[in-house]
């Protein structure tokens, strides 16, 4: 274990968990999607919105958060962890407050609100807290980052159940349904919607507030980051070079790096980028539709919310598990297994539908368990493959995968759910599934660049 094992590496750990708890209430989005939906609906009733409508929610929060990840580089260089958080998370939480107001407006501000000022937060914050880890424990950076991104995996478990008890504590079912697809009538739950987002806005800000306090560099190591600044400036030396940290033996080591400019010429980098990209099909249409399918042949919005709680479980453990995984063995090893086990629950998923709530409440822990080893595994592959000092910024570079896929996303929704059906994209995922495992293969992380 590296020398920072400890009390301040571990408070470090726990604020990183508590700040990607709210951050990862994203996942709750799909928990919610049938009530701002339905609401909408309620509010506006010319407009007939439906899910593929209300998924450029999520979509922009998506798009937000890869669009910020490369600026959280600058931002933290110039003014550190906490105020780089503070700054993200207060984006965050503030753009779900007003969504209290949006949502009474209409569907556009609220992709504006609850969509990219959501996301937009968490971009800036989502890495910060990552790289705090590795550098407090550089020998295990699976470990580290698997350990902090649990958090995101675990938002959804306790948010979940606090949406779903708000909005709709007597468990009334969906009574309406259009085309397959099913939406609450009853004003006494349709009351609930606007008021939730307050009352979420409260608990994540309580939790990040916590969280800021405890997060921060090892003082040698933000030393050694400034004499490597100098050092380049005068060298000119900016696309590669060497940062000097300090190993489990308390021995100073020079880790080579690769600049965000130089990164994206690179060939793995492009492999990355694109096995991410492909990943990214599967796991961020099935974030904002796995309510909404259950609902075709699960009439019990209680025990979907069960369900979404459950599996964000798998998806923190999920992230400690591959993350685990990719230190034991390695990346290409943890990733493969990764795009094996993905591919075949996307190619059977249909079978939910035969077994009915049991079946559907294993496959949903399943996916998410498996999809977020992509966010424990592709950091680790960015600080291995491109080095520590540039890797907030080379993985926002990285991240800008899901912002192109949530775009195609959102335009395509209606077309995958008239046209394909679910059926159909479930189909489309096994094949995206498959090709990142492809890539996965051709990738190498020879570090033959440096």
């Amino acid at each position: 274990m590296a020398c920072w094992i400890g009390w301040p590496a571990t408070r470090v750990i726990i604020g990183g968990v508590l700040i990607h708890l709210t951050l990862g209430t994203l996942y709750t989005f799909g928990n919610m999607n049938p009530y701002i939906t339905s609401y909408l609906r309620y509010k506006f009733p010319a407009s007939n919105t439906d899910y593929s409508d209300t998924a450029w929610v999520y979509s922009a929060a998506t798009m937000g958060m890869g669009s910020t990840i490369v600026l959280a580089g600058a931002i933290y260089d110039r003014f550190g962890p906490r105020k780089t958080v503070s700054f993200g998370c207060l984006l965050m939480s503030g753009g779900i407050a007003l969504t209290y107001v949006t949502i009474k407006h209409s569907l556009a501000l609220v992709v504006l609100t609850y969509g990219l000022m959501f996301g937009l937060g968490i971009g800036i914050s989502y890495v910060v807290p990552m790289s705090c880890a590795m550098k407090w424990i550089p020998d295990r950076k699976g470990l580290a980052c698997g350990l902090t991104v649990a958090g995101f995996g675990g938002g959804a478990f306790i948010f979940d159940y606090v949406q779903t008890w708000f909005i709709n504590p007597d468990n009334d079912p969906l009574p309406y349904h259009v085309d397959d697809k099913y939406y609450f009538t009853q004003e006494e739950i349709l009351s609930q919607v606007p008021p939730v987002f307050c009352v979420l806005a409260g608990c994540y800000a309580t939790l990040q507030v916590i969280g800021i306090m405890l997060l921060r560099d090892p003082p040698e190591m933000r030393l050694v980051a400034k004499e490597d600044d100098e050092e380049e400036e005068e060298s000119s030396l900016t696309d590669v070079g060497q940062l000097t940290s300090m190993n489990s033996q308390g021995r100073d080591e020079k880790e080579q790096y690769v600049s965000w400019k130089h990164s994206c010429k690179i060939k793995d980098f492009w492999l990355l980028w694109f096995s991410l990209f492909f990943n990214s099909q599967g796991l961020v249409f099935f974030s904002t539709f796995w309510k909404a399918y259950g609902q075709t042949f699960i009439h019990d919005d209680q025990f979907l919310a069960v369900v979404g709680s459950f599996a964000s479980l798998f998806n923190a453990g999920g992230r400690i598990l591959w993350g685990y995984l990719g230190d034991k063995f390695s990346f290409k090893v943890a990733m493969l297994s990764l795009c094996a086990v993905f591919t075949v629950l996307m190619a059977t998923y249909k079978l939910t539908e035969l077994a009915g709530k049991s079946l559907f409440f294993i496959y949903v822990c399943l996916t998410f368990g498996t999809f977020s080893g992509n966010y424990s595994l592709f950091p680790v592959a960015t600080a291995q493959t491109f080095g520590q000092r540039y890797f907030v910024q080379n993985y926002g570079l990285l991240f800008t995968s899901q912002v192109i896929m949530s775009v195609i996303t959102a335009f395509t929704a209606p077309y995958i759910q008239n046209v394909i059906v679910w059926y159909g994209f479930f189909l489309l995922s096994t094949g995206c599934s498959f090709c990142s495992f492809i890539l996965v293969l051709a990738l190498k992380q020879k570090r033959p660049f440096i």
